[in-house]
């Protein structure tokens, strides 16, 4: 065996003119072994695992908050604050719905984009207004649904064309004679340019072959209140807005996408000869994008446990407001065939090329 002296001073090996350090090998690996562990932890903590394993055992502990880009009053509101009285109850923790309609729509958007993703603060939206018409149509819109964490979808909002009690057309086949024989006087309401309503007013416009003034309005309870105001003629509006006008024998419902049991004679666009008018259009709920897969869950469960309550269920039909629940996967797919609709319809109504 080699004979190695230690020179005390200098912790080091010496034989002849070679210099050997000290081991001290054991040391190095423990410090190393510990800014790896560190680091792990580190890592697991702020790519989100560590919420994935644990956050859903915890969440949520304080309010949540539904951002809605839509004036109070609508069917989307509506719709929206019975399911959130539903979801307090579920998860234990107030459930809040605000209202943001600054830049139409975007300031509401773009919070919930920009937000933590916690799952605290959350984006109720109707997905074809806002996330595949409006990119489509108005290029200074620069989100798009992929900016988004899918949860699920909850409620319908199908809509109807109507005009008031004491308008001089008693149905369609005589709206778009006199409207004909008056091209260009018969003013029209759906909601903001570009959304929902405003599109299937175009839809309208072009499938019928008349002449009208679209007047866009703020949304929500917006488009009823200028139709009663005589400030239009027409209003294209999801119904929840118009019920007590409606019940009141105030306002007539000319077609609508839909067939309706409270209001069996109502006919179809489609039964009126105009199969092109019509747009599906669903409330979905989404969070920012990383939001953890366990709080999606957690939170789709929610949504879905209300969905089927009885109580919720008749609450929203009486509203005129039909619950379809779609899981984020369903509501992906949904999307994005949707998407392809959309484009189809805006070119043959010549609103894109």
């Amino acid at each position: 065996m080699e004979d190695y002296s230690t020179c005390a001073r200098c912790n080091l090996f010496r034989k002849e003119d070679k210099i050997i350090y000290r081991p001290i090998i054991s040391r190095c690996l423990k410090s190393l072994f510990l800014i790896f562990l560190v680091s792990f932890v580190v890592s697991f903590v702020t790519t989100g695992t560590f919420q994935n394993a644990f956050g859903a055992e915890e969440f949520p502990t304080r309010e949540i908050r539904l951002i809605l880009p839509l004036n109070p009053g609508g069917s989307i509101d509506i719709g929206s604050r019975l399911f959130a009285a539903k979801i307090e109850k579920i998860l234990g923790v107030p459930a809040v719905v605000v209202n943001n309609t600054a830049g139409a729509g975007a300031a509401a958007i773009l919070s919930v984009k920009e937000a933590k993703p916690d799952g605290y603060m959350l984006l109720g939206v109707p997905t074809t207004s806002f996330f595949i018409l409006k990119p489509m149509m108005i290029p200074e819109v620069t989100y798009r649904y992929t900016d988004f964490t899918p949860i699920c979808r909850i409620f319908g909002t199908p809509a109807a064309l109507l005009c008031r009690a004491d308008a001089p057309w008693k149905n369609m086949k005589e709206l778009i004679e006199y409207i004909k024989a008056h091209p260009g006087t018969v003013r029209a309401t759906g909601g903001p340019a570009g959304g929902f309503l405003n599109t299937l007013l175009h839809q309208f416009k072009a499938e019928a072959g008349v002449d009208i003034a679209i007047v866009p309005t703020g949304g929500g309870a917006a488009q009823s209140t200028a139709l009663m105001g005589g400030h239009v003629e027409l209003c294209m509006d999801p119904l929840t807005a118009d019920i007590s006008f409606l019940r009141a024998g105030r306002v007539r419902i000319l077609a609508s996408e839909i067939k309706m049991k409270e209001f069996p004679a109502v006919r179809t666009f489609a039964e009126e000869g105009l199969p092109g008018v019509g747009l599906k259009e669903l409330q979905g709920i989404y969070g920012p994008k990383g939001l953890p897969m366990a709080i999606v869950t957690k939170l789709a469960k929610a949504f879905q446990e209300a969905s089927n309550d009885p109580s919720l269920r008749k609450q929203l039909e009486e509203s005129l407001i039909p619950p379809e629940y779609e899981g984020s996967d369903e509501m992906t797919k949904a999307t994005e065939s949707q998407i392809v609709s959309v484009r189809n319809s805006l070119t043959k109504a010549g609103l894109i090329k």
